[in-house]
């Protein structure tokens, strides 16, 4: 027996929930893990091409990823409502609130890269900087600046079949993506058919066409598709009311600040390790890398929550949401065992293949091996935010996101870090113990929030929104 019926409703058993989360996240997993390959693309071919090639990608990079995490995390606001809506039976209303997210997804980015393109003044702030670094760097992000506002459109599309509960497009443009990059980095950094060698400018230029050409495929896709047609998203045009734009906002702008607030604060720990030695700061980045892909697992699972709780909320199914989240929560037990046995067993193998050097490595085991607690409050609010996303609870995500790494992990981890609290310096391990308190610290709240959600059967304000 797969489904049970409560009154009204139909609940899945927990083995049928746990086979459609499952259903629904491997393709988001394989997707996201072709766009971290782009950027192990980049940064080992800019490598090739030279350290000050690579030194400018790289610090290039610490400004393009928040500004782009900001409209990723704008364009998550559609995923809850196009599942609300079709949980609600209200499919008819899907193509407007696709068009508004579009156009202002596409706003933000094209505010976004003129922001960007000014970013590079802030070099001249750096002492002893390298002129031929900031060349590169600025180059970099003039060309990436161009790719905005193909990265709001391709995610917001992406938002858009994964709240229809599509998530295959997912994998298939990722790859797209992945494999319109790899040899159009080769030709622009090394200079072949005739194009000058760009060395680390090349890998924007590269990133910038292979988004424009995963964009237009996935567009047309969309279009096309027998799965997506009846819904005819640009065949006509809806007006556009000034309330409908402020009811996204309210709901999506709390998700950008969120992810930014998470992304600055990583970026920011590399600047403030940097007086310990680049030893410190290169065992930080490698158990930073190796947790950053970890974290695939449970963001896509944390997506598949979402998608299962907006369609069950859009129904007022409140037993269906609940298993929904029992669901999530089973599976990031297993998900976590895994990940112990994979630190375990591997890890000495997994920092050879970032460095040979020995203290690096003494550093960045002990770091890895740390990984494993910080492992179980980080899913656990990982996938939480993916429950409450589909509450479109934004608010609550956003001030327990601030709480969780600016009030409690920064301070912590930086009073550790530089022995202000008992006389030992913790260096890396100290940002690291900040951060497992902060994150501890949220996946507390999201329980307490969720249960009380689930208990009392209270609509969040994102809920009343029209939109």
């Amino acid at each position: 027996m797969s489904e049970v019926r409560t009154g009204t409703e139909v609940v899945p058993t927990l083995p049928k929930e746990i086979h459609r989360i499952i259903k629904l996240a491997w393709p988001i997993i394989f997707g996201q893990l072709a766009s971290t390959s782009m950027t192990v693309v980049d940064t080992v071919m800019a490598g090739a091409a030279g350290t000050e090639q690579l030194s400018g990608v790289a610090i290039g990079g610490s400004f393009y990823w928040p500004a782009i995490l900001a409209i990723v995390g704008l364009s998550f606001a559609l995923q809850p409502i196009v599942a609300q809506l079709r949980g609600a039976g209200k499919a008819d209303e899907i193509p407007a609130r696709v068009q508004l997210a579009a156009i202002i997804c596409l706003t933000v980015s094209l505010l976004m890269a003129v922001v960007l393109c000014f970013t590079h003044f802030l070099y001249k702030l750096m002492p002893n900087v390298n002129a031929e670094m900031v060349r590169v760097a600025t180059g970099y992000l003039y060309a990436l600046a161009c790719s905005f506002p193909a990265i709001a459109i391709y995610n917001v599309m992406r938002a858009y079949c994964e709240g229809l509960g599509k998530t295959l497009p997912t994998l298939i443009f990722g790859f797209v993506m992945l494999a319109a990059h790899i040899p159009l980095n080769y030709i622009f950094i090394f200079g072949k058919f005739g194009i000058p060698a760009l060395g680390g400018i090349g890998c924007g230029v590269a990133s910038t066409i292979s988004i424009y050409i995963a964009t237009i495929a996935l567009f047309i896709y969309v279009q096309k598709s027998c799965h997506y047609r009846r819904f005819r998203i640009f065949r006509q045009f809806y007006e556009v009311k000034k309330q409908d734009i402020f009811n996204f906002l309210r709901l999506g702008f709390p998700l950008a600040i969120s992810t930014t607030i998470e992304v600055a604060c990583f970026s920011l720990v590399s600047f403030l390790l940097s007086p310990f030695g680049p030893n410190m700061v290169a065992g930080h980045s490698i158990a930073l890398n190796v947790s950053g892909i970890l974290f695939i697992v449970p963001l896509s699972i944390a997506s598949a929550a979402t998608i299962r709780t907006g369609e069950a909320m859009g129904a007022r199914h409140w037993n269906r949401a609940q298993r929904t989240a029992t669901g999530v929560y089973t599976i990031d037990i297993f998900v976590l065992l895994c990940f112990i046995s994979i630190i375990l067993i591997f890890g000495d193998y997994i920092i050879s293949l970032y460095t040979s050097d020995q203290e690096v490595t003494a550093i960045a085991s002990t770091l890895l091996t740390f990984l494993l607690i910080y492992q179980l409050p980080d899913t656990v609010q990982a996938i939480s935010i993916g429950i409450l996303r589909g509450f479109k609870d934004s608010r609550t995500i956003f001030i327990v996101t601030f709480i969780a790494y600016w009030i409690v992990g920064m301070p912590l981890g930086i009073c550790l870090a530089y022995g202000y609290i008992g006389e030992k310096e913790f260096a890396a391990m100290g940002f690291w113990i900040g951060f497992t308190a902060g994150l501890s610290t949220a996946a507390i709240f999201y329980i307490f929030r969720i249960t009380y959600l689930f208990k009392k059967r209270v609509i969040p304000k994102g809920m009343k929104l029209k939109i």
